[in-house]
């Protein structure tokens, strides 16, 4: 039952004025709220928003749930040259017989071009209202349906003695005209949207006469009243493929891989829509080390990044969380295993301050370990920030032994202080390994 919708008005509203005059219209409603980005693959939006938050995309499924146009069916929609010179994002439509014909209603937001040929530049998007009755009476008929109310003075009866259309948004890349029509909130079937054999959702079987809901006025039929009396139908044909954010992965990486403890390390993600959907994702993406949140970083044409040198050593498992966005859906890339390496000594015969160590002292008793010292300058004039303490004597300007614990050295005089209990039973000398680089061996002094 669908009419073929072409012959695009090029005036805001058209109405055939032989013998008719439009004497009145309900007040238009905030019925579009927005409008999405272009679709790269045909210049077209991706879709249309209503004021309650519903989408619909441009509907080029080829599952048979959408009315297309395309010059051959049998080949996949492509732009240009197997591509519609008119498709939809929403259509209502229902005719039924009135005394003397038909009458027929139409309701869309139509896509087209504004000079008819499919030309890239030329896309346009329009809401349109068409009302169209036979009749054998001249009089006035009052129009009701889900958008509105419209009276017409009838002077010459006859076939389309009523033949209404209203057009609005027919500006070639000026997608949001069509917000400005009388078209929407969306009427949706009573009964539930429907899915495709490959679980895509429809508003409804476009080919099933449905009853519907969501008129603005409440007036979910399609109602002529005239000389000849009233004539009404509740049901509708009905085409809008529901919105479905599209899926996406997230891809991280991790440079340097492995990584020294104290090294800068950038994570980078991507974050890309799954074939055949397009569009650059946006929102932000989380990066975690196990489960603990390093940062939280915006997209930037698809990509964000984080640098860190806080990670311990010992492998890490990091992961990239995107929080997804009205168009596309969250997703987490695979764990990367980041491995962080000790930083290691300097080389005998690179140090750069010399450690000395004044006092060494290990109680056998209760196991206290004292030793203190100091370290010289190091280059740039300042202390090394710690040094370490071992069992054993030095060897080749290294600290073998037993690692016993650590101490702070003072920023204003280069001194240090450890006291603490050793995990050996006895300590006879001692190491010190400076963060500088330095390292010297004292004998302690043993008591009970």
């Amino acid at each position: 039952m669908f009419e073929k919708g072409r012959g695009i008005s090029l005036l805001i509203v058209a109405v055939a004025l032989l013998g008719i005059l439009a004497t009145g219209t309900t007040a238009a409603y905030a019925a579009l709220a927005a409008v999405g980005p272009v679709d790269p693959a045909n210049g077209f939006p991706k879709w249309y928003q209503d004021s309650t938050g519903l989408r619909l995309v441009h509907c080029l499924t080829q599952t048979g749930f959408c009315i297309t146009s395309e010059p051959n069916p049998a080949l996949p929609i492509s732009f240009p040259d197997n591509f519609g010179d008119e498709n939809f994002y929403f259509l209502a439509e229902t005719s039924m017989d009135v005394p003397g014909g038909t009458a027929f209603y139409r309701a869309n937001i139509e896509s087209a071009f504004a000079n008819g040929a499919v030309v890239a530049g030329d896309q346009i998007v329009f809401a349109r209202i068409r009302i169209r009755i036979d009749t054998t009476q001249a009089g006035t008929f009052t129009v009701t349906h889900p958008y509105g109310r419209d009276t017409f003075v009838v002077t010459t009866p006859g076939i389309r003695a009523i033949n209404f259309t209203s057009d609005v948004g027919i500006a070639p890349g000026v997608f949001t005209g069509a917000l400005a029509g009388r078209v929407g909130p969306f009427l949706q079937s009573a009964t539930g949207s429907v899915t495709d054999a490959l679980g895509t959702p429809f508003l409804a079987n476009p080919f099933i006469p449905v009853n519907v809901t969501g008129s603005p006025f409440g007036t979910n039929f399609f109602q002529v009243d005239g000389p000849d009396g009233r004539t009404r139908t509740n049901l509708f044909n009905l085409m809008g493929q529901i919105f479905v954010p599209a899926p996406t992965t997230t891809g991280l990486a991790t440079t340097p891989n492995p990584s020294t403890a104290g090294q800068a390390v950038t994570l980078a993600a991507t974050v890309s829509p799954v074939p055949p959907a397009t569009g650059v994702p946006d929102g932000t993406v989380t990066f975690i080390d196990g489960a603990t949140t390093l940062g939280v970083v915006a997209l930037t044409a698809g990509s964000a990044s984080l640098s860190v040198s806080t990670l311990a050593v010992g492998t890490h498992s990091l992961t990239a969380v995107y929080s997804g966005s009205a168009d596309f859906k969250p997703s987490t890339s695979a764990a990367v295993i980041q491995t962080v390496n000790a930083a290691p000594p300097p080389p005998p015969g690179t140090a750069t301050d010399t450690v000395t160590i004044a006092r060494a002292e290990f109680r056998t008793g209760n196991r206290e370990l004292r030793v203190e010292g100091t370290n010289t300058r190091i280059t740039g004039n300042g202390f090394a920030t710690s040094v370490e303490i071992h069992d054993g004597a030095a060897v080749a300007g290294t600290c073998p032994g037993t690692l016993i614990g650590s101490a702070a050295v003072g920023a204003a005089d280069g001194r240090w202080r450890f006291r603490g209990t050793a995990p050996i039973p006895s300590v006879t000398t001692v190491c010190v390994n400076s963060a500088g680089g330095g390292v010297a061996s004292r004998a302690t002094v043993v008591t009970p």
